[in-house]
């Protein structure tokens, strides 16, 4: 029977693809990847939430689970992001945000995929902290820094969409 666990990182120590070798599991770099992750994992959170009628929002958020991927791959030195990806993340924002433009500044609510996608966002934010922190110790590529920084944005239109077009009035903050 195979097994999901290597028993490898029981020593507090894990593989990091950038350096090509083990280090403590609390490694600014595996910080930086374990950032990724929960992100990309609360984005599908929020996709499991969405009624089906909302099936563009779907896709671009499926695009964005691809891209974290990606900007792992590069962040592990194989590039794997262009500028088409960070155009492509300014259009999705500027389309939702577009859609819904704020007046005001709002508390991050809403209906369930809505309150998701702020959740998704916030910890989109805490990535791009974590990558600014890494960067001061080792040369990643600064599109990705860029890309972070346009998916907090994209995240946050999408949230405001989300609730507007289910009828969540907004709740200025």
């Amino acid at each position: 029977m195979a097994h999901v666990f290597t028993g490898t990182g029981d020593d507090g120590s894990t593989f990091c693809p950038a350096l090509k070798s083990r280090v403590p599991k609390d490694h600014a770099l595996i910080e930086l990847y374990g950032s990724l992750d929960e992100v990309n994992s609360f984005i599908g959170l929020a996709r499991s939430l969405l009624s089906p009628e909302l099936k563009e929002v779907n896709e671009d958020l499926k695009y964005m689970q691809h891209l974290i991927f990606r900007i792992g791959y590069t962040i592990s030195g194989t590039p794997s992001i262009s500028q088409d990806d960070l155009t492509r993340l300014e259009e999705i924002a500027d389309r939702y945000y577009g859609a819904a433009p704020l007046k005001h500044f709002i508390l991050p609510a809403g209906p369930a995929p809505a309150a998701a996608l702020h959740v998704a966002r916030s910890v989109a934010r805490r990535f791009e902290r974590v990558m600014v922190k890494a960067m001061r110790e080792y040369s990643l590529d600064p599109l990705a820094l860029r890309v972070a920084n346009r998916l907090n944005s994209a995240l946050f239109a999408m949230a405001v969409y989300v609730a507007k077009v289910m009828g969540y009035p907004e709740e200025p903050a």
